[in-house]
């Protein structure tokens, strides 16, 4: 593990365990989909409802629009990142590192943690509002640092590399996405079906928006089920 990595988890791991209740407040925060993804969500709903003239409206519904797709494509792709490079042992889970942890041992076991598929989601999902909010951009910035970032590298979850290509990786995919010319081309379906037929329109928006909530847990519980029913007649 490189200084840079162990100087920062060395910092942070001064406080913990020695307050019960600090520890558990962290790991709310860090499990909690309400405090998490429900929180963001909730400023993109601001921000989409949000009263102005129609030409910032359309403009910042098709800003919102293509950062919601690009974070759900962006998540599907981070998991096949983490599979794909080098495996990395959690700092919960390095018995190089010498130091204790909050939370057991055994807790995400055999799952790589570069880059930090929570820090690719997140700061992709800031960045887009930045583009309709500076206000509410700069809340989810800190969102995504405070409550997103830090707990998981005080919990030994995550480096802090770990974070930072994460976080690199999805401001570049939201600078990239609400470029102009590609977020109207991409958005002019959706744009087109919220027209024609809204009731159709949000319910697959909120259907895409509880997935994000909840970092696709159910649609990940589900493939596995699938997989191993597959797997079964093979």
């Amino acid at each position: 593990m490189n200084i840079f990595d162990y100087s920062i988890i060395s910092f942070f791991n001064q406080f913990a365990q020695r307050s019960v209740q600090f520890d558990q407040l962290v790991l709310l925060i860090s499990d909690n989909v309400l405090l998490k993804g429900g929180f963001i969500l909730a400023l993109f709903c601001y921000a989409w409802f949000k009263e102005d003239s129609f030409k910032i409206v359309q403009r910042n519904r098709e800003y919102i629009l293509i950062t919601i797709l690009a974070s759900s494509v962006g998540i599907v792709g981070a998991r096949l990142l983490v599979l794909s490079l080098p495996f990395r042992l959690r700092p919960l889970h390095n018995p190089e590192i010498a130091l204790q942890f909050p939370l057991k041992r055994d807790f995400l076991e055999g799952w790589s943690s570069f880059p930090s598929d929570h820090a690719i989601l997140f700061f992709t999902l800031a960045t887009g509002l930045f583009f309709v909010s500076r206000i509410l951009g700069s809340i989810a910035i800190a969102h995504a640092i405070f409550v997103i970032s830090l707990p998981r590298i005080y919990l030994g979850l995550h480096y802090p590399t770990d974070i930072l290509a994460g976080a690199l990786i999805g401001i570049g995919v939201a600078l990239l996405v609400n470029r102009r010319k590609i977020s109207s081309r991409i958005t002019k379906l959706p744009m087109r079906l919220l027209d024609k037929n809204p009731s159709l329109f949000y319910s697959c928006f909120f259907v895409v928006d509880f997935e994000i909530a909840e970092m696709f847990n159910s649609l990940r519980n589900i493939a596995k089920v699938i997989f191993s029913l597959l797997s079964s007649f093979t």
